[in-house]
């Protein structure tokens, strides 16, 4: 009987040890790796192509691309493009001197993979804004959605500034060269601007002022062509003279046909 009551003993403890464990796992925190969700839409590039030292670009053309912006809001991934000012940053000047978005003047507005204004833009904001729109609609509308993307854990520490960017091609037929490439801008960045009219704008605001590309090519690295989701995280050093809270980042597709390189999709995200 000694022997009996002490196997039962050995029994209901290991019964409590089990139930113990149970109730541990049953309570674990779940996995808190964030899901990505990729949408299947398009939204066009708007670029405003600008300098600090240009008057309509301070008058008219900075005001006409941040209605477009404001108003158009989740359809566009905007990006200024500095010319020859102290915004400028030189590995942009790929993008701004292809051949569909070149042109001897500025301010020129670009959306999708063409020219809406070439040479200068309309006197009347509202009336610029509102014709940025509608190709930003016309690009959507002629353009079925061949690869979708998306960013998450958009993060700044140590330094350092990163972004999670994801892919999926939703296109079985998509064949070719697909790149991407994400770059870090910053909004809110105050430097003197030109105005036609009048004295220049000692505290003119310029947003979407792209500030750092994350890889060795401006157009990114290529991606796998799969319906499955293709994930890599991006960095870049962080210059102390941004502003982190005014930070964001852009992830863009090109395809890349010989010598040049077509807009397909993008998306863009701030810190806060």
């Amino acid at each position: 009987m000694k022997m009996k009551g002490m196997k039962s003993f050995a029994l209901i403890m290991i019964g409590a040890m089990g139930l113990i464990s149970c109730s541990k796992n049953d309570n674990a925190s779940p996995n808190t790796t964030p899901t990505v969700t990729i949408e299947q839409k398009n939204k066009a590039l708007v670029m405003d192509i600008t300098g600090t030292w240009c008057p309509p670009c301070g008058a008219y053309g900075i005001p006409g691309f941040n209605y477009a912006v404001a108003n158009a809001k989740d359809k566009v991934v905007p990006f200024a493009i500095h010319s020859s000012d102290p915004l400028s940053l030189t590995a942009m000047n790929a993008v701004s001197s292809l051949p569909r978005f070149k042109s001897s003047s500025v301010p020129r507005i670009a959306v999708g993979n063409g020219l809406t204004f070439d040479a200068g833009v309309y006197s009347d904001i509202k009336a610029t804004g509102n014709k940025i729109i509608a190709s930003v609609d016309t690009f959507i509308a002629n353009n079925p959605v061949v690869v979708g993307v998306a960013l998450n854990n958009f993060k700044i520490a140590d330094g350092k500034i990163s972004v999670d960017a994801h892919s999926k091609f939703f296109d079985a037929t998509a064949t070719g060269e697909y790149l991407l490439s994400v770059y870090f801008y910053e909004n809110g960045v105050i430097s003197e601007q030109q105005i036609s009219g009048g004295p220049a704008n000692a505290n003119q605001q310029h947003d979407h002022v792209i500030r750092a590309v994350t890889t060795p090519s401006v157009w990114g690295s290529a991606i796998p062509i799969s319906g499955d989701i293709t994930s890599k995280t991006y960095t870049s050093v962080l210059n102390s003279a941004w502003k982190t809270e005014n930070m964001g980042a852009i992830v863009i597709v090109w395809k890349k046909i010989g010598t040049d390189y077509l807009y397909v999709n993008g998306t863009h995200m701030t810190l806060n």
